[in-house]
C-alpha cells in the first residue's frame, strides 16, 4: 500500500515475463499501482486530507505517469495490458482499470461502480462510465473490478463480452472455493463469458487475512484453465482460452 514505484517496478517485470511466456492479454489486481489496503491492518485509503492515508497523495490521472508507462510497455511487447489503479479526476477519486492496446491506444477505461464499504467507499466515487466492452482479435473484452460482480455480469453479457478482465482485491473466508467454485457458478456459467481474475496476494507468510491469492483463468463453462499455486508473493498465471470471433453486437442475438 502506497509503494507506487516499487509496485510499478514489480508489475513491469511480471508483465514482461508474462509476455515472454506467451501471454497476449495481461491483467493486474485491483489498485495494483498504489495498493488497495494495508493487508496487515486491513485499513484503506481515506478522503481525509490530514491523514497520512489521504488518497490524493497517491492517485493519478488517466492519462498520467503510470498509465503512460504501461501504454509504452503494451506497445513495446505487442500485448494488451489491463492495469488496476487509483484515478484522480476533477477532485474525485476512482477505483479504475485501464486496458491498453498493443498499438499504444487506450482500448477501455472502467471505473468501479459497486463499492465495498471497508475497502474503498470511504474515498471512492462510484464509477460514472458506461459498461466497458471492446472488440479485439481475441473476441470482445469486458472490464470488471472486484465488488462489481454484484452489478456488472448481466450488462457485460448483454454487450456480448467474451472474456471479462477482472481486477480483484478479494476479502472473504471462502478464499479458494470462491474463485474455483462459487464465482464460476454464480457469475461465469450463467452469463457465458470467460474470466481472467487477478487477485492481490500476501507479501509475507504471516499476513493471513482471508481472501488473498487464487488468481485464476476461468473458461466460459466455469472450469478452471489456470490457478495460482500459492497465496504469498508474486505469481503469473497463464492459460489458453478459445478465441471467439464474435459478430458485432448489432447482429448478434442475445443468449
Amino acid at each position: 500500500m502506497g509503494r507506487v514505484d516499487a509496485n510499478i517496478s514489480n508489475l513491469v517485470r511480471m508483465v514482461r515475463q508474462a509476455a515472454a511466456d506467451g501471454a497476449r492479454i495481461v491483467v493486474t489486481p485491483e489498485c495494483a499501482v498504489q495498493g488497495y489496503m494495508d493487508a496487515t491492518t486491513l485499513t484503506g485509503w481515506t478522503s481525509d486530507t490530514n491523514s497520512p492515508r489521504f488518497v490524493g497523495r497517491i492517485a493519478q490521472p488517466i492519462p498520467g505517469p503510470a498509465s503512460r508507462q504501461f501504454t509504452e510497455l503494451a506497445r513495446e511487447l505487442g500485448v494488451y495490458v489491463c492495469v488496476g489503479l487509483i484515478e484522480s479526476s476533477d477532485g474525485k477519486y476512482f477505483n479504475s482499470q485501464v486496458l491498453l492496446a498493443p498499438d499504444g491506444s487506450v482500448a477501455a477505461h472502467h471505473r468501479k461502480k459497486a463499492l465495498w464499504t471497508p475497502g474503498d467507499a470511504a474515498w471512492c466515487t462510484p464509477g460514472d462510465r458506461p459498461v466497458q466492452v471492446v472488440d479485439s482479435p481475441f473476441g470482445r473484452l469486458g472490464l470488471m473490478i472486484c465488488f462489481d460482480f454484484h452489478a456488472l455480469p448481466g450488462p457485460l453479457a448483454e454487450r456480448h463480452a467474451d472474456i471479462v478482465l477482472y481486477s480483484v482485491g478479494w476479502y472473504g473466508p471462502n478464499e479458494r472455493s470462491w474463485f474455483t467454485l462459487q464465482f464460476p457458478r454464480r457469475v461465469v456459467i450463467p452469463h457465458g463469458f470467460a474470466v481472467v481474475a487477478a487477485n492481490w496476494s500476501a507479501a509475507q507468510e504471516d499476513e493471513t487475512w482471508p481472501g488473498r491469492g487464487h488468481s485464476c483463468i476461468l473458461r466460459a463453462d466455469g472450469t478452471v484453465a489456470g490457478l495460482a499455486r500459492g497465496v504469498v508473493g508474486s505469481e503469473i498465471v497463464i492459460a489458453d482460452l478459445p478465441v471467439r470471433r464474435s459478430a458485432p453486437p448489432s447482429t448478434r442475438t442475445s443468449p
